[in-house]
């Protein structure tokens, strides 16, 4: 299944995504921006999303981007409670 096939599954509704810019301790690694644009990120409007440098090589950004998803979780089902 791809993204976007994902993104538009009902059940995954306004869920955050966190996509992690692998490698990117290497020099030929592409920026989290243009990887953004390559999967069409920027079009994303029903949910929040982050894109995260990281390298699971050297550990870096690896907890950055599990803090911000652990927060935007808590917010998503804290949003679900308070709404319902």
């Amino acid at each position: 299944m791809e993204l976007s096939d994902l993104l538009k599954e009902p059940k995954l509704d306004g869920v955050p995504l966190l996509v992690f810019a692998n490698k990117q301790d290497l020099v030929n690694a592409l920026p989290p921006d243009e990887i953004a644009v390559g999967m069409s990120l920027y079009s994303i409007r029903n949910r929040r999303w982050q894109i995260q440098a990281c390298s699971a090589k050297t550990n870096a950004g690896i907890d950055d981007g599990m803090k911000w998803y652990s927060k935007s979780v808590i917010l998503y089902f804290f949003l679900i409670i308070y709404i319902m």
